[in-house]
């Protein structure tokens, strides 16, 4: 069996199951002749996130050495969990286990870190071709060192080439791995065989990579001035493409009754989607969910996609002040151009609509947040709300800003960013400022449920007065979220029975 391979990589996940990135990877090893061991390591919890314990380490080391690998791809995406990197790194290394090569977003602004660990190798941007050169050079001692986007140590200094290695079109890059012939997850301190996409009931897909907006918070429009010339922000996937995953999906995953389109912004350009609905109806017919941004919601486009499985919209709000959006968020949209949207994805059609607000953070103040209370107000039709705090994530623009402004030093920003992973997603969750602010943030998340909104009212005249009414519905309202995600959950299942019944 292994003769029929060149060698084998193995591919370490970090609590991400679908890890599309990796999948990429994978097909891009498999075809230039590779075995690829796929290992996914840790499952995510947001609410509660766990640190790799000494069992899991050992799984993790025993099972790559197993395999003899002519290299270890490790996928940093985050910063966020850096801690459970850093454990791996080192558990690898005093096994001797590798060469290793850190890769993913974290990695293409941050080269350095790794490689000042001393870790080997780095990927920057699109990893397939760089990747598949390196290990290829490694298998037959051929030279490495001009690998577009790769980054090295050599003579104790880091060395960084330009970035290269990038298509143009991506359909070049295939399909990811759906169903990873040899993969393990590891979790719980228990290495399970078998990729554990197989048995999920909802599949991620990307249509496009990159977005073509510039938010402070967001890495994307830093990974952007990374890329060569010749190479768009946005770079779409033809339909034909996207539906042959679907197809192999579906195939593969035989519990899926959803899609979710994983997109910065679902593709809008002029044809695509005319194509789109007309595949996808014949040949996927499932119900789906896109994100969207103010600027791109087009009710002719919305109305397409409702008819051909389009159940919910997510799109990004962040703040009611428009002080905040363009001058901290850098989003250009105004509280005219949100309503809108929001009354074009209502009237579309869709089964849900949610909306992300970005709230407490030291930028606002008591009037910004009061003013996103004023638009939630406005906002047409049913809706979910999801509150966030804001994390400072390397890399982003809106990191000197704050130091800019006063509220950290570098040195406190630095321990702000590399936090422990439990302190990063209580903060993403979100982060109490004042007792007023509090008030505040309860009304918003209280407003979304109809039921509450004439006692609402009567609050918003004086929100301290009320503290106690306040945080009771607020208490109430957690309550039956809860018991609206499972309504939703269980509305979609029964789209699928009956698209099934009927089909």
């Amino acid at each position: 069996m292994e003769n029929k391979y060149v060698g084998t990589v193995v591919l370490v996940a970090f609590y991400n199951v679908k890890a599309l990135g990796v999948r990429y990877l994978e097909t891009a090893l498999r075809k230039a002749g590779y075995r690829v061991v796929t290992i996914f390591f840790k499952n995510f919890n947001s609410a509660n996130p766990e640190l790799a314990s000494k069992t899991e380490l050992k799984l993790l080391c025993d099972k790559i050495r197993e395999y003899s690998p002519v290299l270890v791809g490790l996928s940093v995406m985050s910063s966020m969990y850096l801690e459970v990197i850093d454990q791996v790194v080192d558990a690898l290394q005093k096994e001797n286990i590798g060469p290793i090569s850190c890769g993913g977003a974290f990695v293409s602004m941050f080269p350095e870190y790794f490689l000042d660990k001393g870790v080997p190798f780095v990927t920057r941007l699109d990893g397939e071709i760089p990747l598949t050169a390196l290990a290829d050079a490694l298998r037959t001692g051929a030279d490495w060192h001009s690998i577009p986007s790769l980054g090295y140590r050599e003579d104790g200094k880091n060395v960084l080439n330009p970035i290269g290695g990038m298509l143009a079109d991506v359909d070049g890059y295939g399909i990811p791995t759906v169903s990873c012939p040899d993969g393990w997850f590891i979790d719980k301190n228990t290495i399970t065989p078998g990729d554990p996409q197989r048995n999920t009931l909802s599949y991620e897909v990307i249509a496009s990579r990159g977005c073509p907006f510039t938010c402070s918070y967001c890495c994307c429009v830093n990974l952007h001035r990374l890329y060569p010339k010749g190479i768009n922000g946005v770079r779409t996937r033809s339909v034909q493409s996207v539906i042959a995953e679907l197809k192999e999906a579906i195939k593969a995953c035989k519990s899926i009754v959803f899609i979710h389109f994983y997109d910065e912004i679902f593709p809008n350009l002029p044809g695509w989607v005319d194509e789109f609905v007309v595949e996808y109806k014949k040949h996927i017919n499932l119900p789906f969910s896109i994100w969207t941004h103010p600027k791109m919601v087009d009710l002719d486009v919305m109305k397409k996609l409702v008819k051909v499985g389009l159940v919910e919209v997510i799109m990004g709000i962040q703040t009611g002040s428009e002080h905040i959006r363009r001058d901290v968020f850098h989003r250009y949209e105004t509280n005219e151009d949100v309503l809108r949207a929001v009354r074009l994805i209502h009237e579309s059609g869709v089964f849900w609509a949610t909306f992300d607000f970005m709230l407490q953070h030291p930028f606002e103040e008591i009037e910004d947040i009061k003013a996103s209370y004023e638009l939630a107000k406005g906002m047409s039709g049913k809706y979910e709300l999801q509150l966030h705090g804001l994390n400072f994530l390397p890399g982003t623009d809106i990191v000197p800003m704050a130091i800019e402004a006063g509220y950290y030093t570098e040195e406190e920003m630095q321990k702000i960013m590399f936090a422990p992973m439990s302190e990063q997603f209580s903060v993403f969750w979100k982060q109490r400022n004042s007792r007023e602010s509090q008030m505040w943030y309860d009304l918003i998340y209280i407003w979304q449920f109809p039921f509450y909104r004439k006692r609402c009212l009567k609050y918003e005249k004086d929100p301290m007065a009320y503290q106690k009414e306040i945080e009771r519905d607020y208490a109430a309202a957690q309550k039956l979220t809860k018991l609206r995600y499972l309504y939703k959950k269980s509305m979609v299942v029964f789209k699928r029975i009956r698209q099934r019944m009927f089909k």
